[in-house]
C-alpha cells in the first residue's frame, strides 16, 4: 500500500445546446472533493460552479470554502484565467484544491473543437501532420503549449504517427 495516493477524474457531457457539464473529482488519503461546472460553448464561460467536500482534513471548516465557487460564474476560459481563479476561490480565504480542480476543468476544455469553425475532422483524422497543422490554424493560441504543438516540431509528424483526436470531441 502506498503511503499516499491521489487520483483525479474528469468527466464532460453535453447537457444542452451549447452547454457542457464538467465534473472533476479528487480522491486521496485525506480528501474527497467533487466539483461540477456548467460551461457554455463556444464562449467557454462558466455558467454554474459548485463543490462538494465529502472528506477533508477539517471537513466542517474546509467545506465552507465551497461557497466561493459562486465567484466563478461569468468567468471565461481565456487569457488571465488562472489568476482570476486564484483570486476567486484560492488564497488564504479559499482552497487550493478548488483552484486545482477548476484549472483541471479548463484544461479538459482544450480537448473540444468548436463546431462553429466548421473543422472537418473526418478529413484529417487519418493524417496526424495535417490534423496538427489545421488545429494550429484554428487555435493559434496553443502554439508552444506542449511538445506536440511546439513550433519547429513539424518533422516529428511522420506517416507512422497516428492522430488520437476523435470526431465526438467536435461540439
Amino acid at each position: 500500500m502506498a503511503l499516499f495516493e491521489r487520483n483525479k477524474n474528469i468527466r464532460a457531457d453535453i447537457i444542452g445546446v451549447g452547454l457542457l457539464k464538467v465534473e472533476v473529482s479528487m480522491l486521496d488519503n485525506v480528501h474527497h472533493i467533487s466539483t461540477t461546472f456548467h460551461i457554455s460553448f463556444p464562449s467557454r464561460e462558466i455558467k454554474h460552479a459548485e463543490a462538494d467536500f465529502k472528506k477533508a482534513p477539517y471537513l466542517g471548516v474546509c467545506r465552507q470554502t465551497s461557497q466561493k465557487m459562486a465567484n466563478l460564474v461569468g468567468i471565461k476560459i481565456n487569457s488571465g484565467f488562472t489568476e482570476r481563479i486564484i483570486e476567486s476561490v484560492g488564497g488564504k480565504d479559499g482552497c487550493h484544491h478548488l483552484v486545482d480542480q477548476t484549472l483541471e476543468m479548463a484544461k479538459s476544455m482544450a480537448q473540444f473543437i468548436d463546431n462553429s469553425y466548421n473543422f472537418p475532422i473526418r478529413e484529417y483524422i487519418e493524417d496526424a501532420a495535417l490534423m496538427r497543422k489545421k488545429v494550429l490554424e484554428v487555435y493559434p493560441q496553443i502554439k508552444d503549449m506542449c511538445w506536440a504543438y511546439k513550433v519547429g516540431n513539424d518533422h516529428l509528424f511522420t506517416k507512422d504517427i497516428k492522430c488520437g483526436l476523435q470526431e465526438d470531441l467536435v461540439i
